[in-house]
């Protein structure tokens, strides 16, 4: 620090130095609670993932002593600080709270219940154990999650891991209720919404709340999820244990992450045997995107990024990667347009040529996709390509998407020509 100069200012300076050493991937979320970023440093460091979230929080929703006791649980190897974030960076800037932590790889919960439906018994119970073993040493350190929902909670190749600590918070002895009342509704107490100060007994509420999704799939917002817990699905036993974990009185719930994980695996037993062992296997990291196969055929059909995100990854990209994404460019620009020169010159002149136009047309598409942006995305790891390996794998199916979309569209205007000749 130089004589005479403010030492907020030289923070300041600092903080954002440290911001701008990292390069964004793509936005994983954004909201009224901030915006969540995948990034990656500009220079690596040894030991660190290449991939880290970076969060910021609005200055005014930010609780900064619960991040950095998050620090400190994750880094003190508790049983269960595994499934935490690790916390790599905490700094300030001028409106916002900025943290950046490890990325964990995989579906959330959220993700493989929409695509495959509930749960069986045993899986969902599982994972709520591990989240119990996640937020025990948390709760020790006197932190509240207050926001445990199935979007948070991502499901990796080991199990599953308690992510963003967003509206997390520090119990304060003798507050009546908390200064700031979010939560996500249909998961969060009602303590949450200012009937009382929350503790570790709204995050059991919110476990139970999310284990009766998980063996259901019933959205939280709808009347018939207030008696999930009554559906056949599940097991009487699991019942009891979500029903108190879900009482309304903060007394009358589990004291505990413990005592609620102690009730589940007397409710509900592991089953070491492999037939029980093999679905819980599902979410592995060979399939990076999450869900079954057909799901991902299904998310092909969402752009791998968009064309912010890629112009951020080509710019952190090295000098081969750059190159190589100018040429694909230039070439998938080049056939595209020449299709689509060809459909120009045959539109028009007769049924079956205006048919065939319309083919080049699709054909010019797909040219472009095909040979220009996904491998682009894939060369730069924009977008649904920011996965830590497997990307050639994600490639791949991609373009077999694609291809497959291309020969139905083909068909469909070989059958609409056969269909139309004949009574021209």
């Amino acid at each position: 620090m130089t004589e005479g100069s403010n030492p907020e200012d030289e923070a300041l300076l600092e903080a954002l130095d440290l911001d701008d050493s990292f390069s964004p991937v793509r936005t994983l979320a954004e909201g009224e609670a901030g915006m969540t970023e995948l990034v990656v440093r500009r220079e690596p460091r040894a030991g660190e993932p290449t991939l880290l979230v970076r969060k910021r929080m609005p200055t005014g929703l930010a609780n900064e002593r619960a991040w950095h006791a998050l620090r400190e649980v994750a880094a003190s190897g508790a049983e269960g600080a595994s499934r935490l974030p690790r916390v790599r960076e905490i700094y300030r800037l001028p409106d916002a709270l900025v943290v950046v932590y490890d990325f964990v790889d995989g579906p959330t919960l959220a993700q493989l219940v929409r695509d495959g439906g509930p749960l069986e018994a045993g899986r969902a119970v599982l994972l709520v154990r591990q989240l119990c073993q996640a937020l025990a040493p948390l709760h020790a350190a006197g932190v509240v999650h207050r926001d445990v929902t199935p979007g948070n909670v991502v499901v990796a190749s080991d199990g599953a891991h308690l992510i963003d600590l967003g509206i997390a918070r520090v119990r304060v002895e003798g507050a009546t209720h908390d200064t700031t009342r979010l939560g996500t509704w249909g998961f969060a107490a009602p303590e949450q919404y200012g009937f009382a100060q929350t503790d570790a007994r709204s995050d059991v509420f919110s476990l139970g709340r999310l284990l009766a999704y998980a063996l259901t799939a019933l959205d939280p917002s709808g009347a018939a999820f207030e008696s999930a817990a009554d559906s056949p699905q599940v097991l009487a036993s699991v019942r009891e244990v979500i029903n108190k974990a879900t009482a309304f009185e903060p007394s009358a719930r589990y004291q505990s992450v413990g005592e609620l994980s102690r009730a589940l695996e007397a409710a509900c037993p592991p089953q070491p045997s492999p037939a029980a062992a093999r679905p819980a296997a599902r979410p592995a990291a060979s399939v990076p995107s999450g869900g079954s196969l057909r799901a991902r055929f299904r998310e092909a059909a969402v752009p791998a990024a968009s064309p912010a995100e890629l112009w951020h990854a080509f710019r952190s990209a090295g000098v081969g990667e750059r190159v190589a994404c100018v040429l694909l460019a230039l070439f998938a620009a080049l056939g595209a347009a020449l299709l689509v020169y060809s459909s120009i010159l045959m539109l028009g002149k007769s049924l079956l040529d205006t048919f065939t136009a319309v083919l080049c047309l699709v054909m010019a598409a797909w040219f472009a996709l095909a040979f220009g942006w996904e491998p682009a995305c894939c060369l730069t790891s924009a977008g649904r390509y920011a996965v830590p390996g497997g990307r050639l794998g994600t490639l791949l199916l991609r373009e077999g998407a694609h291809l497959l979309r291309l020969v139905v569209a083909f068909v469909a205007i070989v059958l609409v020509v056969a269909f139309a000749l004949p009574n021209c």
